[in-house]
């Protein structure tokens, strides 16, 4: 549980959580996420995430 306030009743990832008291920001940033992760080339979801996982391994990111 992190320091911040946030409503913990979302249903998403802590990293977009902690501006739920912003709730505009945080929607904002949910849509900017969707639009430029997933669906805007030909690969299929599962190559998208694949690659996501393999970036975010070799970064060595939590999220």
């Amino acid at each position: 549980m992190p320091w911040i306030d946030q409503d913990e009743s979302l249903n998403v990832g802590n990293v977009i959580k902690i501006m739920s008291l912003r709730p505009k920001a945080m929607q904002a940033v949910m849509d900017v996420n969707q639009a430029v992760t997933f669906g805007g080339s030909a690969l299929t979801r599962v190559q998208e995430e694949a690659i996501a996982t393999t970036v975010g391994v070799v970064n060595k990111c939590r999220y």
